[in-house]
């Protein structure tokens, strides 16, 4: 019996972590470094070795072609490509085709660095801008600093690993965040194939790709950019839409004996956010707060003005969430109107999901019609025996 019963608590103690597991998780990728967000929230809801500073590939092209719009008055302005732009480009480098002798447009040379990541395009683009290679990566560290990449350096345009050039997964999060409010950048990152102006170059982005309903059937992918390189592996970084909600995700060192790797892990990841959450009700309108009261007795019920959602697992109450307001509820005479006098807030575990200061709703004073109706009866009272008092002292007189 004494057997049975030990047998069965080691059974009990190795089943206990599983049961305390979580039912739903991140689903297991193979990429090493990850950062996504909720843009509409502008909120990390994940992330991974996100500050590890690491070989970003061809990631380091969005940096590229940001630096370069800014930097063209026209695109549709004409550029010859000399050999001097084509130099140093070894075999084993993605190239969009572009031709010495041969004349595009910085559009075209826009679209070969995003859609067909072409080094070629990188550095045609380059020197045609700031006449060398060099001046035009200090453009781009300057633009990193700017962006406050703190994790981040550049020494070329293509992505080529060098003991001066990585970045990490939350700093391409943020040079990524600020490229797609450039009209011109989501222009050319959203498009999934194009033909150069003079005709000669067809190019076939990976949002293409991404969407195809036979491939990777990411149809809620809205602009996507790949790298791979041996030392940082498969790269993606991508934003997309899905049930009104915005969101941007970069995976950084996927394993390269599954050439789909990147783009899988991101499947896993968007889809388990797109099943397991969604904008919940936490509060709303003239729901109450918190009541307020003054040294004199007066009372303020202090009530929502909004409705307000949040993003949160499925699986998450309200009864989970935590209400709390921190500051005065006793009011004395020295508040004035609009004081703060407290904070607000709903936490989900650690994570403040509202906040909201609470201010006076007027001065604090003493109020005689007020403190008469909150004590009618003593009132009444006091006045009914000052009445007695002096028709006892009048009669007293007459006498």
């Amino acid at each position: 019996m004494e057997k049975i019963n030990k047998y069965f608590i080691i059974f009990i103690l190795l089943l206990f972590p599983i049961l305390s597991v979580k039912a739903e998780q991140i689903p297991i990728v193979s990429s090493k470094n990850i950062i996504m967000y909720n843009l509409n929230d502008n909120k990390v809801i994940y992330e991974k070795s996100a500050d590890e500073k690491v070989n970003i590939a061809s990631l380091t092209k969005i940096m590229t072609a940001i630096v370069a719009i800014e930097n063209i008055r026209d695109f549709d302005e004409k550029v010859l490509i000399t050999g001097k732009m084509l130099e140093n480009l070894s075999y084993d480098l993605s190239k969009a085709g572009f031709k010495q002798g041969e004349i595009v447009t910085y559009n075209d040379l826009l679209y070969g660095v995003l859609l067909k990541s072409g080094a070629d395009a990188t550095n045609i683009l380059a020197i045609s801008i700031s006449g060398s290679i060099e001046e035009f990566v200090k453009l781009m560290n300057n633009k990193a600093k700017e962006l406050e990449m703190n994790n981040s350096s550049f020494s070329n345009t293509i992505g080529i690993e060098g003991d001066n050039h990585y970045s990490s997964a939350r700093d391409i999060s943020k040079l990524l965040k600020y490229a797609i409010k450039n009209k011109k950048f989501m222009e050319v990152f959203k498009t999934k194939n194009y033909i150069s102006t003079n005709k000669e170059h067809e190019m076939n982005g990976p949002l293409k790709y991404l969407t195809s309903k036979e491939e990777m059937n990411m149809n809620y992918i809205k602009g996507a950019k790949t790298g791979y390189t041996s030392k940082a592996g498969l790269c993606l970084a991508s934003i997309a839409s899905y049930n009104n909600v915005n969101y941007l995700l970069v995976t950084i060192g996927a394993n390269y004996e599954n050439k789909k790797q990147h783009m899988e892990d991101s499947k896993n990841i968007y889809e388990y956010f797109f099943n397991n959450y969604e904008y919940k009700k936490i509060i709303s309108k003239n729901d109450k707060i918190v009541t307020l009261e003054t040294v004199y007795g007066k009372k303020y019920e202090i009530k929502s003005e909004e409705t307000y959602k949040s993003y949160l697992n499925k699986s998450v109450e309200k009864s989970d969430l935590i209400y709390e307001y921190k500051g005065k509820k006793k009011l004395d005479k020295n508040i004035i109107k609009n004081e703060k006098v407290g904070t607000y807030y709903i936490k989900y575990g650690d994570d403040i999901l509202y906040k909201k200061d609470i201010i006076s709703p007027e001065d604090v004073k003493f109020d005689l019609i007020f403190f008469i109706k909150e004590n009618i009866i003593l009132v009444s009272l006091f006045i009914l025996f000052t009445i007695l008092e002096i028709i006892c002292i009048f009669r007293i007189v007459k006498k």
